[in-house]
């Protein structure tokens, strides 16, 4: 096993500690915030949108910036998931 892959075994299984909701509901808000800000911005300097719809395009980057979170959050749990299992197997089928 790789350096790399025991940092990430023992990142994950830190990860791993607490609960599955809890990981979703930190990780989700977190990549919320961070989507709402990128398309906040782009739409601000790249488009005229602000001038038009004002309030109503808030409201409709928060819907797309929490599916954005959650799908990003997922996406991120089940592909660490698959690594850790993929790690964790492979270095069992060498100690055998």
């Amino acid at each position: 096993m790789t350096r790399s892959e025991q940092r990430f075994i023992e990142h994950w299984k830190e990860q791993r500690s607490g609960t599955r909701t809890s990981y979703y509901l930190i990780f989700t808000l977190a990549w919320t915030v961070v989507s709402f800000l990128v398309m906040f911005f782009l739409t601000k300097f790249f488009t005229r949108w602000w001038e038009t719809s004002g309030e109503l395009l808030i409201m409709v980057l928060a819907a797309v910036a929490l599916v954005i979170g959650l799908l990003a959050t997922h996406l991120t749990y089940t592909f660490s998931e698959r690594k850790f299992k993929r790690i964790t197997d492979r270095d069992a089928r060498q100690l055998n």
